[in-house]
């Protein structure tokens, strides 16, 4: 017998995503004025739950040089604190894998971008936390 679908979530991904980043964003995909590079910034914005508690996390790439430099994408990853604010994580230029291994509930995230390392990143109760740097 084929295994069930999963369950889709039951949040509105673009009212999460609005939520999450104050309003800047307003949904999974478009434009907004950024004021400090005076210009129109593109991202992508998407709802997950990295941590299966039923509660959506936030993942945007801000497409810009002026954000992201060279490789001209801006990562953030938006996860309510203990008081249920939306704290964003990151906030530099980078991609993302998400990887199988996890810590405190919440999978470690290998960051990307020009070079041949790729660090990762890792939960530690309340933020992600630099765990495997890239050698000097």
């Amino acid at each position: 017998m084929p295994a069930a679908p999963p369950a889709r979530p039951s949040w509105n991904e673009a009212a999460v995503i609005e939520e999450a980043t104050g309003g800047r964003l307003t949904g999974t995909r478009g434009e907004y004025y950024d004021d400090s590079c005076e210009e129109r910034i593109g991202y992508t914005a998407k709802a997950v739950d990295l941590n299966g508690d039923g509660r959506p996390e936030v993942f945007t790439e801000l497409e810009s040089e002026c954000l992201g430099g060279r490789i001209g994408v801006s990562l953030d990853l938006y996860i309510r604190d203990a008081r249920g604010r939306w704290k964003a994580q990151f906030g530099f230029p980078a991609g993302y894998n998400i990887l199988p291994s996890k810590h405190l509930g919440y999978p470690d995230l290998e960051m990307t971008g020009p070079g041949l390392c790729a660090p990762v990143w890792r939960w530690n109760g309340t933020q992600y936390a630099l765990h495997k740097p890239c050698p000097r």
